[in-house]
């Protein structure tokens, strides 16, 4: 029986697949993906990223992603599966992000490890994160949206984000905990 992949597919089980599925990835948008490219990275990010979420970040539908990879990797797509919307970061800025001082929220500069792609960046995050207090604000600087960091937060529960695109180059996620 072929092996089939579906939205819910780790990134991890399409790369396995065939090599050529990481170039794939990678075309759909390289500024996000070419860090697949470096091996401690894609230890750090496949198993963290389902398929779907690398269909919202490379702004493709899922079902072209899919099919994309199960002609690489010769393997069936499960079709009957229905897209659930990604937690995703507001379009416009909400009121508690106007009203914040940057000066005032903790601060996580991820960019010098996003340069030397040689340390995860979750645990100095999530450290932060469980440190909040309720309307206590964590400003993430960092080079790429994190919507990997958008499926976790949603399962954390209490917290609410923004992410702003600062230059091509450099992003400013704010997280608040909203409660206890």
């Amino acid at each position: 029986m072929r092996a089939i992949i579906g939205p819910e597919t780790r990134l991890k089980e399409a790369l396995d697949l065939d090599p050529r599925v990481v170039d794939y990835v990678v075309s759909l948008n390289p500024h996000d993906f070419k860090r697949l490219c470096n091996p401690l990275m894609r230890r750090l990010m496949a198993p963290r990223i389902t398929l779907s979420r690398v269909a919202a970040m490379a702004e493709v539908p899922v079902s072209e992603l899919l099919e994309g990879v199960a002609t690489l990797g010769g393997v069936a797509v499960k079709h009957e599966h229905r897209e659930q919307p990604l937690p995703q970061s507001p379009k416009g800025a909400p009121s508690w992000v106007m009203e914040t001082d940057p000066a005032d929220a903790r601060i996580v500069d991820l960019l010098p490890l996003d340069d030397a792609l040689d340390a995860d960046p979750m645990p100095p995050v999530m450290r932060e994160i469980k440190a909040l207090s309720p309307g206590e604000v964590l400003l993430v600087k960092h080079r790429w949206e994190p919507q990997p960091f958008y499926d976790v937060w949603t399962k954390m529960g209490n917290l609410e984000w923004f992410a702003e695109r600062i230059n091509d180059d450099e992003w400013w996620i704010r997280v608040r905990r909203v409660s206890g």
